[in-house]
């Protein structure tokens, strides 16, 4: 029987696709479009956010002392330089160390200012506060006077290594370029503990006080438990102690919240998913009705209605899949030209399958839309 053939639903879908590509090509495209839409928007939103707590993310140390009112990691106020020798009295803190944090005036050898804020990072490789991008870049900054900045920052302020600039009237000289330690609220320059309280020299206050107090945990200890112990130890008022991974989190949560970023990823990106199935439904039913004629001539040869559903589902489910693909090709490529142009650009393959998923799922479903026209056919209408 012809209502047994296996070429009516799963290789007349193939072979249909194969054959009149150009047809669904527009299809295939929207699909692509919506998840490179949707991926995009969501790699540039979590890069910016990843520049926000790039401090945090790339310091080893896992618990973060701060202010009591700290409700985000660039929301930065002094607490005593005592708390790190305190919290040293912890059995489970292997190390301690602190974290300064400096607004200051930046003004390169051209004369050209810029707003920038210091980073007072201890010169060893192995300090908890040395960032995981700069373990060759830390002990380079040693030598009083000298600063790091970012390789994406370099041209703002005009830094190669080896050139000298100021900072609040006082020279300094760049020796390092580091990578990855980007921030889109600010401008990092990185430097000693000892090179900033050089540039602090008029400020008697300054070396007693510190933005945060970082400590290292021994390998086996749970950062939560630590951190409820540490809570106990400090008091309410006068800090607040959080693991590296919440005080992330809460940083990023923050800035979703108050910035209005999250509303606008979300209006944009269901925006265009709409678009996205409109198009697809449309050139769905487009290409079936283009086919009417065809499937008619089947059902006229006793193929069931049942059956022909089954190609154009099947041939939604093709062209959701080789959307996807593409999809993941072009956003590989635009992950590629982000990272080249220094744009923060995060690209997880979470987002990847959800991605896909969706795609997929919006193929079909607008392949379900489109059976309409199907249900409708009358072979005696269409072979007259």
């Amino acid at each position: 029987m012809l209502t047994d053939l296996p070429w009516v639903s799963g290789s007349l879908a193939r072979a249909t696709l194969v054959h009149d590509w150009r047809r669904f090509l527009p299809a295939i495209l929207s699909v692509a479009f919506a998840g490179v839409l949707m991926l995009v928007q969501l790699g540039l939103l979590t890069g910016m956010f990843g520049t926000v707590t790039v401090l945090v993310d790339s310091i080893p140390a896992q618990l973060w002392v701060t202010a009591p009112a700290t409700r985000s990691v660039d929301e930065t106020a002094d607490i005593p330089v005592s708390l790190a020798a305190l919290i040293r009295s912890d059995p489970d803190i292997l190390a301690s160390d602190v974290l300064s944090l400096r607004d200051a005036s930046w003004r390169s050898a051209d004369g050209q200012r810029v707003a920038v804020t210091l980073v007072a990072l201890s010169a060893e490789a192995g300090a908890p506060v040395c960032p995981e991008p700069m373990r060759t870049q830390c002990p380079m900054l040693a030598s009083p006077g000298s600063v790091a900045v970012d390789r994406s920052e370099a041209d703002k302020l005009g830094a190669v290594p080896g050139a000298s600039a100021e900072i609040d009237g006082h020279r300094v000289r760049v020796v390092a370029l580091s990578d990855g330690m980007r921030s889109i609220g600010t401008t990092y320059v990185f430097t000693s503990r000892q090179t900033l309280d050089d540039l602090q020299a008029g400020d008697a206050q300054a070396a007693d006080h510190t933005s945060f107090v970082l400590g290292r945990i021994a390998a086996g200890s749970d950062a939560g438990r630590v951190r409820d112990d540490l809570r106990k130890l400090l008091p309410r008022t006068t800090a607040r102690v959080w693991t590296r991974a919440q005080l992330s989190r809460d940083s990023r949560h923050f800035w979703l919240r108050e910035s209005g970023v999250g509303a606008g990823f979300l209006f944009s990106t269901t925006l265009g998913l709409l678009i996205a199935i409109v198009i697809t439904s449309q050139c769905l039913r487009g290409v079936i009705l283009g086919q009417l004629r065809e499937y008619a001539v089947l059902r006229a040869m006793g193929i069931p209605t049942r059956r022909l559903a089954l190609v154009v589902v099947e041939q939604a489910a093709w062209i959701g899949a080789v959307g996807t693909v593409v999809m993941w090709y072009v956003v590989i490529a635009v992950a590629a030209l982000a990272q080249r142009c220094y744009v923060p650009f995060t690209l997880s393959r979470g987002g990847l399958l959800v991605a896909g998923g969706i795609g997929l799922a919006t193929a079909i479903g607008s392949g379900l839309l489109a059976l309409r026209g199907l249900y409708r056919v009358e072979p005696a209408e269409l072979l007259r």
